[in-house]
């Protein structure tokens, strides 16, 4: 697994959605920050050995 990286605080966060443009209140952002960083920390919770299976893959057959 690759090292643990530090996730964006949640002013950091602030900044990137000003830079976005979209008109996101002070709720919203603090709720993106929540969940994103939530998603960081089930990531780091597969391991490397598993990643693969994470998601299937999709397979289309042109005979099918």
């Amino acid at each position: 697994m690759s090292p643990a990286k530090t996730p964006p605080t949640l002013e950091d966060f602030r900044v990137r959605a000003a830079a976005t443009g979209l008109t996101l209140t002070a709720e919203d952002i603090e709720h993106l920050h929540k969940g994103y960083v939530g998603l960081l920390q089930l990531m780091e919770r597969i391991p490397s050995h598993w990643a693969w299976a994470a998601e299937p893959p999709h397979v289309f057959r042109a005979d099918e």
